[in-house]
């Protein structure tokens, strides 16, 4: 949230010009209002998230986006690496958000690069980000990075999960530390049913999301159904291991189509029913500390259902 120093303007009175003085100052008073409010988040509101997959949009339609942004009461974006973006259209991009209060995440990801011979990937990822950063002012480097691998959509996850996940530890273990090495918040965004699977550590048996949560410095988790207590509820065991390490956690909610089938998606329901199951799950959400607010999944289709019949 970003707030404007008031303007006070003193206005000399000419014998009988009081009146279009005090319409002048008024008026002036009324426009650091409406500036202010601009900026306000209703009272009550939790803050919101959203990721954006078309990074060209923040080259095409920058305004359009932030604007959206302050409306909805985002105040994180988790902007992909891409499409042949340069790095003045991100100094740029994430300069007026900075202005308006709005944080840039580094988002990037493949399932394949929780696979020894694809890590390097990522450590590229990375090192594009802090290289970026510290080219960059201050107001145009990115706040953190998060890291999309969903390894268990590769065939190898039905034919070897155990060791699929072993080096998809690795790697966590490798891109936590270049992060914080580098002084650069780290996140991911993972499935809500991570905690049914527990990590391959011998005896110890540690479920893979609260080892997740120890790693990151905050989760995005894809919490994709359509009724606040359902979401809700896939979500708190995670939240509940959060608030036990101090950190912080986005619970996701869909809005795109999905092929998942139904109970899953926004993208049918009216809009009425989003804001409503949104509401109530902030709601929920407010019980745990690390609940970091609301990711909707994805800028794209939930501007496109807010602009839409």
């Amino acid at each position: 949230m970003m707030f404007r120093k008031p303007i006070f303007v003193r206005l000399r009175a000419f014998p009988g010009s009081k009146r279009p003085a005090l319409l002048a100052l008024g008026g002036m008073l009324m426009m650091v209002l409406l500036v202010l409010l601009a900026f306000i988040r209703p009272s009550g509101s939790q803050a919101k998230a959203t990721w954006i997959w078309e990074t060209t949009v923040i080259e095409q339609h920058p305004g359009e986006v932030l604007a959206f942004a302050r409306k909805q009461g985002v105040d994180t974006l988790f902007l992909q690496i891409g499409g042949g973006v340069g790095k003045e259209s991100y100094r740029s991009f994430i300069r007026a958000a900075a202005k308006a209060g709005i944080q840039v995440h580094a988002l990037s990801g493949h399932p394949d690069w929780a696979l020894r011979e694809h890590r390097n990937e990522a450590e590229e990822f990375l090192k594009w980000v802090v290289d970026y950063n510290r080219e960059a002012r201050a107001e145009e480097r990115f706040t953190g990075v998060q890291l999309d691998v969903e390894p268990y959509l590769l065939d190898r996850w039905q034919t070897d999960q155990e060791a699929v996940v072993e080096q998809w530890m690795e790697g966590v273990r490798a891109w936590t530390e270049e992060a914080r090495y580098n002084e650069l918040a780290i996140g991911a965004a993972v499935p809500f049913w991570l905690d049914q699977i527990d990590h391959p550590s011998g005896t110890l048996k540690l479920p893979l999301g609260n080892w997740m949560v120890d790693q990151f410095d905050y989760l995005a988790i894809m919490a994709y159904r359509d009724v606040a207590g359902r979401i809700y509820e896939i979500s708190k065991r995670t939240l509940n291991e959060a608030d036990r390490q101090n950190k912080r956690v986005w619970v996701g909610v869909e809005v795109g189509e999905s092929r998942e089938g139904p109970g899953i998606s926004f993208h049918k329901q009216p809009l009425a029913s989003l804001n409503r199951e949104m509401k109530g799950l902030e709601e929920l959400g407010r019980k745990h500390n690390s609940f970091a607010g609301i990711a909707v999944h994805s800028y794209e289709a939930w501007h496109s259902k807010l602009s839409g019949p």
